[in-house]
């Protein structure tokens, strides 16, 4: 039997988001309802028997609803499996989605804007636990090796990191080349 390779890259969206604008959206709702709406899973034969590289990706949609006092977050998640040095070869295929139910008391002064990135950041942090148990029993209930899916990483996009000093890049590139 072959070893298995647990690498996951999470595709992370690359435009820059308005934080602020969805932190006013956060600090008003209440999570009132998760659910699984759709869902699906297949392997190919053969799939526990190659070393696999993992691929995730994620999408959100929201919709306001003000009449209700509601705000429904839908978030997809795809997940493949490749085997190793051939990403065309998918040996699994798993995708997700969940509804997300908030209640919300007050909408004055928010922009869809700002439910949209409460959706691509609360929305898929809401839901990513319950992503995770869900492919942690697909997992094996198909057979293969366990799966732990990674943490969700809020990250601050490429643009806005703040670059290290240029004498700190010197001091690393000199550790870095005395370590060889």
């Amino acid at each position: 039997m072959s070893k298995k390779t647990t690498t996951a890259k999470v595709k992370r969206k690359t435009s820059k988001p308005d934080v602020n604008a969805g932190l006013l959206v956060s600090d008003r709702v209440q999570l009132k309802d998760v659910r699984l709406i759709e869902f699906g899973c297949n392997q190919k034969q053969g799939a526990s028997r190659v070393k696999k590289v993992y691929n995730m990706d994620y999408s959100t949609e929201v919709a306001v609803e003000k009449e209700s006092g509601h705000v429904l977050v839908i978030a997809k998640f795809h997940f493949e499996a490749s085997a190793e040095g051939e990403p065309q070869n998918n040996v699994l295929k798993a995708n997700a989605t969940f509804a997300l139910t908030y209640t919300i008391q007050n909408f004055k002064g928010l922009t869809h804007k700002a439910f949209r990135q409460f959706a691509d950041l609360n929305g898929i942090y809401n839901a990513w636990p319950y992503w995770r148990e869900f492919m942690q029993n697909a997992i094996a209930r198909l057979g293969l090796p366990p799966l732990v899916i990674p943490v969700f990483r809020i990250v601050q996009p490429a643009g806005e990191r703040t670059a290290k000093p240029k004498a700190d890049q010197k001091k690393i590139a000199r550790r870095a080349t005395r370590k060889k």
